[in-house]
């Protein structure tokens, strides 16, 4: 009987091949094992931004209850429609946004809670380096802003990345968005070139492309949803 020749180059790819499927299978079998729990930690993420728009007080532990007891989450299209059978919560907001207007599915979030309503839109922009993301809640009137919850990819740290901060997120609150004729006023400045009126947002310091990202995506996103807002005006 022939002895295997261990130094041979076909024993050497054989054993790597060997190898390749034995740690492949092994990372595909944890992968697998551990997909469950991100997609859970995943969805807590997201629920968690969506209701922090409308300043939801609630704990970690509380979020996926109440999302689910005081959000309905919507389609609509761009002329206002809701679209049957669609979950808002389940669109790639990063795929509709590459689509023509005519062709999207527009998410909406409708929070009701103690005799409130609010109407939460998803938002999707560019920053400085990176995608930047978030939420915007209005009010009843569908006039002004709720609240407003911002996240970002890969802004500068301790300069865009404070987008996320409460300070700045809280200067979007209770801005008039449209005026009475329907027309698009929400306006984000530089720092501190702020005119400081209703409609107007004091930007960032050291940070104005990340600013500007910001007011870019806020005009680029809510804009589409005003015949929504018109038909429930009626």
């Amino acid at each position: 009987m022939s002895k295997l020749n261990t130094d041979s180059n076909g024993y050497t790819i054989g054993f790597l091949v060997l190898m390749v499927l034995i740690v492949g299978g092994a990372l595909a079998t944890l992968s697998s094992m551990a997909k469950p729990i991100i997609d859970k930690n995943i969805e807590l993420d997201n629920k968690t931004k969506i209701l922090a728009s409308v300043e939801y007080a609630g704990s970690v532990d509380e979020v996926l209850s109440d999302y689910s007891s005081r959000i309905t989450a919507i389609a609509v299209d761009y002329k206002g429609n809701i679209i049957e059978g669609v979950n808002g919560y389940e669109i790639n907001l990063k795929k509709e946004y590459r689509k023509p207007l005519e062709e999207r599915q527009l998410p909406v979030f409708i929070y009701k809670n103690e005799g409130k309503t609010n109407y939460i839109l998803p938002l999707i922009g560019l920053g400085l380096w990176d995608e930047i993301n978030g939420y915007i809640a209005f009010n009843a009137d569908l006039k002004t802003i709720k609240g407003a919850a911002f996240d970002h990819v890969g802004e500068t740290p301790g300069l865009g990345s404070v987008i996320t901060e409460t300070w700045f997120e809280d200067r979007f609150k209770d801005k008039i968005v449209f005026n009475d004729k329907d027309e698009y006023l929400l306006k984000v400045h530089k720092a501190g070139k702020s005119p400081d009126g209703t409609s107007d947002v004091d930007g960032l310091s050291g940070a104005t492309l990340t600013g500007d990202g910001v007011d870019n995506m806020l005009r680029d996103n809510i804009p589409n949803y005003k015949n929504y807002f018109n038909k429930l005006k009626k």
